[in-house]
Order: C-alpha cells, then structure tokens, then sequence
C-alpha cells in the first residue's frame, strides 16, 4: 500500500464543523461547484436500475441529482445537521427514493457488493483516514461498479504551492484534513483494487469570493484575519497557481484546482 502521509489529525472534527456550517449552506455555495456535479454525472454511467452511494453528501445535492436517473440513493454524512437538510430537500422536491444515513466516509454500514455507483463531491479532504475510506467504497461497490469523485486538489511537483493550500485550508476550516494530488489519488484508487480510467486536474476550477468562503465556515473573526493575511502574503507561483486576484472592490477572489477521478472494480 502507499504511505500517503502528511496529514495532520485535525482540531475540529467533520461532523462538529459541518452541523456548524449547515446554517450556512445554500443554493450559491451549490451552483459555485455545479460543474464537477456535472462531471460526475456524466462520467458515472447511470442506468435506470442502478443503486447509488453519496459518500459524505451535506444537504443531498449530489444525491438529490441522481435520484431522478436511478433506482434508489443513498446519501451518508457524519453531520446529522447536513442530514437534516437533505432529508428537507427531498421531502420538499417531492423525491422518495433517496434516504440518508448518518456514517462517516471509513466505516460503512452496508453489506459488501451493494451500489452500482459509488460518488463522493468535494469532501474527501476532511476524511481522517483516506485510505479506508478508499477500501470501504471498494468493499460496497458490485463487480463492474463505479467510483465518480471529484475533490479540491494540490498539483503535483510543487510542494510550496501544496503546503500553502492546506495550511490556510486549515486555518480557515479546522476539520480540513488535506488535500491530495492527481497521483496521489491514482495510488489511493489502485492500492484500493480499482483500476482507475479518467483522472484530471484540468479546467473547471471552483472560484469563489474570499469574503464568501470565509463565511461559509462560520470563521471567528480571528480567524478570518489570519487566513486574509495569508492571502496578501502568499508567495507569487502561489498567487499564480490558485489564480488569487484583487478586485477593484478590494474582494479577494481564488480558483481552487479540483481533481475528478472515475475508477471501476473489475
């Protein structure tokens, strides 16, 4: 197996940060990554019979999204605020074959060869142990299943670039565990036995408002401080890479880079 290391235990966990953000989230943080939604949806191959896994769903957008195309959702969180509002969501749209279970990403409570498809969208860097999460969604998927993923992501060679990313991930979110490169993520996939057919970091970058995303994690204003300061002081190839801009307004905006990930169990 690899040693996929580096990554810190963190101060928050997942579900303490996510019941505090529920508050907070809504229909613009969806639409600002409605483009990997899309991307997996097209790259999972839904059938009308298919069953579905959203790993690590929040309200249910990605899992609400499938529903229309499948059998039967589900949707897993370790938030039961987040899960709270999916449940919401579905009841309110009118959609009956989505459920949702509280669960975190390394410890599935579903029988082995479960889901035709398995997903999981911007999360997987607040899992505390990514390789069992990669070997639980090997374990439930059927023979012939797909995994569609799509996470912020770090390039590859730049280790500068890589650190300064999550470090401020961290400041700004204490439940960021980290974000991992485009190889990074080819090994995890391969060491879990699947065999790994579309991976890119190309295009389709998530930009976001400074001010926004600060919001979104209910930072004190401590906090905020620090990660603005990080902001004006990162080093120029970090400016370049994660496309960091002063408006005429004086909002910070960014393009965090995203990988997405299609693998298959044979």
């Amino acid at each position: 197996m690899s040693n996929i290391g580096g990554a810190a235990a963190p101060t928050r966990s997942a579900k303490e940060q996510f019941d505090k953000q529920a508050a907070h989230y809504n229909a613009q943080w969806n639409t600002w990554s409605e483009e990997t939604l899309s991307w997996i949806l097209a790259h999972s191959g839904h059938q009308p019979t298919d069953k579905v896994l959203d790993i690590a769903t929040g309200t249910g957008f990605t899992a609400l999204a499938f529903a229309p195309h499948v059998t039967e959702v589900i949707g897993s969180d370790v938030s039961t605020g987040m899960l709270e509002q999916a449940r919401k969501q579905a009841e309110e749209r009118g959609i009956t074959n989505a459920t949702f279970t509280e669960a975190p990403a390394e410890a599935l409570p579903f029988p082995d060869a479960t889901f035709d498809i398995v997903t999981s969208r911007i999360a997987p860097h607040h899992f505390l142990d990514i390789q069992k999460f990669a070997a639980e969604t090997a374990r439930v998927l059927k023979p012939g299943g797909r995994l569609v993923l799509v996470d912020t992501s770090v390039p590859d060679g730049d280790a500068v670039a890589a650190d300064w990313q999550n470090a401020v991930e961290v400041l700004r979110d204490p439940s960021h565990v980290r974000n991992y490169t485009p190889s990074e993520w080819r090994a995890i996939w391969e060491d879990a036995g699947l065999t790994v057919e579309t991976i890119s970091d190309t295009g389709g970058g998530i930009t976001i408002p400074l001010s926004d995303w600060i919001f979104k994690a209910g930072c004190t204003q401590e906090q905020a401080q620090q990660v603005r300061d990080q902001f004006a002081s990162a080093p120029a190839n970090v400016k370049a890479i994660y496309q960091i801009v002063e408006q005429t307004d004086g909002e910070i905006v960014f393009t965090w880079r995203r990988v997405a990930v299609r693998a298959v169990k044979k």
